[in-house]
C-alpha cells in the first residue's frame, strides 16, 4: 500500500463531452464542452485528491485521517478510507442534514458536530489531527497535486481549449486544473463561478485586488461553494489575472435554472455547484470559443 499507484478505487479518466444541444440553444459561437467529473466512484472529483493524501497518510503511518466536509470530500475520504483500513473522522457544522452525510456514514467514517461554520471545522480538524495523530485532509497543496490531473487529460484531449469554467469554494480545484495545464505550457482563461452571498473572490476580483476579506457568514444554495474564507483564495486570484480570467457570482435562482437547463438538454444532472458554470454562460462575453465546464458533482448526492 506504500505504493501510490496501487492505490485507488477507479478514479480518473473521466468523459469529455461535447454539449451540442446547450450550444445550440445559447446560440454560442464557438464549443461547449463538459468534464464529467461526476463519474468519478463517489461521485465527484474529489476521489482525485484523496489518493493523494490517503497515500500520504499511509506513508506517515498515521493512526488515521481527519478532515473538515459537509460533502463531497468527506464522502471521498470515508471510501477511501475504508478501503484501506484507516479510520476516518469528519468535522461537520452542527445542525448539517445528515441526508447529505449518508454516503460518508455509509461507508465507515464517524462524524463530529462542532459550532459555527466551515472554518470552524477546520480550525478543528487540524487539533485533532495534531492530538490524535491523524493525517489531516483538506484542500491543501497535495490535494491539488492529485486534481491536477484534470488539467493534464484535458490538456491531452485533443482539444484546444481556451478557457475553463469552475465552481469556486476554497479554489483548489480551479488552481489544480490549471496547473495541470501549466505542465504541457497551456494557459487557457481561468473563469471562476461563486454563489452571491459566499463570494469573496469576486467581491475581490472586481476591485482587481489580490487579496480578499472574508464574509463570515457566507450563504449559498451551493453548499460545496459556501465558502468565506477560502484556503486558496489568494492563489485563485492570482492565477485568475495570471490567465486573463473572470470572477463571477450567481444567484441561487440563477443556479437553480442552470441545473435544470442542463438537464432538460443534455441529459445531465448535477449538484448545484457544477450547475453554476452554466449559469455563468449568460454572463460572460462570446469571444471564449472553446470551453470546457467542470461539472465537479452529481446531483444525485442531494446537496453541492
Amino acid at each position: 500500500m506504500k505504493n501510490r499507484n496501487k492505490i485507488t478505487i477507479g478514479e480518473g479518466n473521466t468523459p469529455l463531452l461535447r454539449l451540442e444541444h446547450l450550444e445550440n440553444l445559447l446560440n454560442w459561437k464557438g464549443q461547449l464542452w463538459a468534464k464529467a467529473e461526476y463519474q468519478n466512484p463517489t461521485g465527484s472529483f474529489k476521489d482525485r485528491g484523496s489518493v493523494t493524501e490517503i497515500s500520504e497518510a499511509i506513508r506517515q503511518k498515521k493512526n488515521g485521517i481527519v478532515c473538515a466536509s459537509t460533502g463531497n470530500m468527506a464522502a471521498s475520504l470515508a471510501a477511501f478510507a475504508t478501503k484501506y483500513q484507516l479510520p476516518c473522522l469528519v468535522i461537520i457544522p452542527e445542525n448539517t442534514p445528515k441526508s447529505k452525510l449518508q454516503q460518508t456514514l455509509i461507508c465507515g467514517a464517524k462524524l463530529i458536530e462542532v459550532e459555527g461554520n466551515y472554518d470552524s471545522c477546520v480550525k478543528k480538524a487540524k487539533q485533532l489531527a495534531k492530538k490524535k495523530n491523524y493525517f489531516l485532509c483538506g484542500d491543501y497543496e497535495l490535494r491539488r497535486i492529485g486534481q491536477s490531473t484534470i488539467g493534464e487529460e484535458l490538456a491531452n484531449s485533443g482539444v484546444n481549449f481556451d478557457t475553463f469554467i469552475v465552481p469556486v469554494g476554497n479554489g483548489t480545484v480551479g488552481c489544480a486544473v490549471s496547473q495541470g495545464f501549466a505542465k504541457y505550457n497551456k494557459f487557457p482563461a481561468f473563469i471562476g463561478v461563486q454563489g452571491e452571498g459566499a463570494d469573496p473572490l469576486t467581491k475581490a476580483f472586481e476591485k482587481r485586488f489580490t487579496d480578499f476579506d472574508l464574509i463570515t457568514n457566507p450563504q449559498t444554495i451551493a453548499s460545496a461553494m459556501n465558502v468565506g474564507n477560502p484556503l486558496d483564495g489568494g492563489l485563485t486570484l492570482n492565477w485568475v489575472y495570471k490567465t486573463n480570467g473572470l470572477m463571477l457570482s450567481v444567484t441561487d435562482k440563477e443556479i437553480i435554472t442552470a441545473q435544470r437547463l442542463l438537464a432538460t438538454t443534455e441529459g445531465l444532472y448535477v449538484e448545484p455547484a457544477s450547475a453554476a458554470t452554466v449559469a455563468i454562460l449568460l454572463k460572460i462575453p462570446n469571444r471564449y470559443k472553446r470551453i470546457v465546464l467542470i461539472l465537479t458533482g452529481n446531483g444525485l448526492k442531494g446537496g453541492g
